[in-house]
């Protein structure tokens, strides 16, 4: 990078902030179910939610590969406790123009692959996470950001997961949702951000 550009024009400095600790993050496209839905004339296109089309740093959250992900479906990667849930997210998304955020866990080693060693639910960390979600021409588009890896959680009396309750974070920096604020003067960014030269 040139002398001017980190400097700017006339002695001006572009100001730059990165966070504290590093984060994963993730993002995923999923396909159109409306759409789909519509072209086929069926209201189940797949009971298994939408399909991923793309997607990019999932290997930082999750252990899958990238190329396996590819047609799969999203909700498989939720853990179980959190499917309904995610479910219920996606419906708003779709029915909205607005960028939405929510949070919700993953899990840590999901069954993709036939054949691969399979962890059961019950061993299976989860991946909190807190995603921007948005509704697009092509399906919904997903921004990831790992909040923390939580143990897998325990039954009721039912024997069904217990969703865990997910804190706020404590000092992992600005959630999504700080850092698109409609107000740029609510931003805390030179605070709890580091500068860069």
């Amino acid at each position: 990078m040139s002398a001017r550009h980190r400097r700017g024009t006339e002695g001006e400095r572009n100001v730059m902030y990165r966070t504290r600790n590093r984060q994963a993050k993730a993002a995923f496209i999923l396909e159109n179910q409306q759409t789909l839905t519509e072209a086929n004339s069926s209201p189940d296109v797949h009971v298994t939610g939408p399909l991923i089309t793309f997607s990019t740093n999932a290997n930082h959250l999750i252990e899958a590969d990238m190329s396996d992900l590819v047609s799969y479906p999203f909700l498989k990667l939720v853990s179980p406790e959190d499917v309904l849930y995610v479910s219920k997210y996606f419906e708003r998304l779709i029915g909205s123009t607005d960028v939405m955020f929510e949070r919700f866990s993953l899990l840590y080693q999901p069954h993709v692959i036939d054949g691969d060693i399979v962890v059961s639910d019950e061993d299976n960390q989860r991946v909190v996470v807190e995603c921007l979600g948005s509704a697009v021409a092509d399906g919904v588009v997903l921004l990831l950001r790992k909040l923390c890896i939580a143990p897998p959680p325990k039954r009721d009396t039912m024997g069904n997961f217990i969703r865990a309750t997910i804190a706020p974070d404590s000092d992992n920096g600005l959630s999504l949702f700080e850092l698109l604020s409609d107000d740029p003067s609510t931003s805390e960014a030179p605070d709890r951000w580091t500068l860069m030269n």
